[in-house]
């Protein structure tokens, strides 16, 4: 397949496993001097020993102006990673059912305002939740409850039924909880709306026609793609061993279940910003508009917290004050795999990232980028985490 980077002027070279390449031009670098400094950054990162594969790529007005790539879909294998090599994108897939959910409102096959059906998710408050209110997670449940279970292997369906046993921490609607398993409960409505299945849903409404190269969903897709990077699990592991990218959070893909290459990440953030053709204005208003202060995320930011004032969530997509900036963002977090899709729709940025394992300095990528960019800092996050 032709490369969406190639076909925009980009073109992106293979790399050795050892060394990190960037696709930037003499003028863009003009344009943007931050890029300079930004691929030293990651050449840090990637020198870090529990970096395997990393790839990422910077937007500017709505472009791609930078594109870096970095080593092997396999520790040991001589295989390098492109823009073309899929990654497991975790929760940066609630970001697709955010906006599946926003297109079905649109054309009238959801009422975002309607309780949640009880055979699907039935809790212990005094009403249901809203569709709305599970997109935004605003179900009163203790966060993440029952992943364990998910992760032992029990059935996502099952795991909803007993979720009515579980006491709230406030009432439906009132506080932010992060939800897999009950953010799942959407899968059931988008069915009931399109009548078809989740999955085909998703291909249907969204990575079909807005032309995502290669996007999939599951585990036997991953293993399908000519190119995919597999996970080496274990932050405190002292060798690099290639692990199964099985996952069951393949039963949740609303949650968890997408997987993602570079460049259909790129063209993601483009529809996102609205400088690629797919969704409407009103759509992407809707969908990064804040439906719920998020204060267990701004508390868990830690040192960011001198950079990002409140942060919220909307339909699948958490949204950050930045001083004066008002970014629209997601991660995703599977075992030996990381992703990061951060937004500033007013003005066309985007920096988005991919990584095959688990590794410290790779989450530090995008605060980095924004300091580089911005001037609000130095850009130091990745130096200090590989201190500490």
């Amino acid at each position: 397949m032709r490369s969406v980077l190639t076909a925009l002027g980009l073109v992106l070279a293979s790399t050795v496993p050892a060394a990190g390449h960037d696709s930037a031009s003499p003028t863009e670098r003009e344009d943007y001097p931050y890029l300079g400094a930004l691929r030293e950054r990651l050449d840090e990162a990637a020198g870090d020993q529990r970096v395997v594969g990393l790839v990422a790529a910077v937007i500017e007005r709505g472009e791609p102006v930078f594109i870096y790539t970095h080593g092997e879909t396999a520790a040991g294998s001589g295989e390098t990673v492109t823009a073309e090599t899929m990654f497991r994108a975790a929760s940066v897939s609630k970001t697709f059912t955010g906006t599946l959910l926003g297109v079905l409102e649109a054309q009238g096959l959801v009422d975002m305002s309607a309780p949640v059906p009880v055979d699907v998710l039935q809790l212990r408050g005094d009403r249901q939740p809203t569709l709305e209110e599970i997109a935004s997670h605003r179900t009163g449940l203790p966060p993440n409850a029952y992943d364990l279970d998910l992760e032992a292997g029990q059935a996502p369906d099952r795991i909803r039924m007993r979720l009515a046993g579980v006491d709230l921490l406030c009432p439906v609607g009132d506080c932010y909880t992060y939800q897999n398993v009950a953010f799942s409960a959407l899968e059931s409505v988008v069915e009931d709306a399109t009548g078809t299945d989740f999955n085909t849903a998703l291909r249907e409404y969204l990575i079909e026609p807005l032309g995502l190269p290669a996007a999939s969903v599951g585990t036997a897709a991953l293993e399908a793609s000519p190119s995919w990077a597999r996970p080496h699990s274990g932050w405190r592991r002292t060798a690099n061993t290639p692990g199964n990218p099985s996952t069951p959070y393949d039963t949740i893909p609303s949650a968890s279940g997408l997987n993602l290459s570079l460049n259909d990440l790129i063209a993601w953030a483009q529809v996102q910003l609205g400088t690629a053709p797919g969704l409407d204005e009103a759509v992407r208003a809707r969908i990064h508009s804040p439906l719920t202060d998020t204060l267990r995320e701004t508390r868990r930011l830690g040192r960011l917290r001198d950079r990002v004032d409140a942060t919220a969530y909307g339909l699948g997509w958490r949204i950050y004050e930045w001083g004066d900036r008002t970014l629209v963002l997601h991660s995703g977090y599977l075992s030996g795999y990381g992703a990061q899709i951060v937004l500033e729709p007013e003005t066309g940025f985007a920096f988005v990232a991919l990584w095959n394992s688990d590794n410290r300095p790779a989450w530090w990528l995008w605060p980095t980028v924004m300091d580089l960019r911005t001037g609000d800092g130095p850009g130091d996050w990745i130096e200090e985490v590989m201190e500490d």
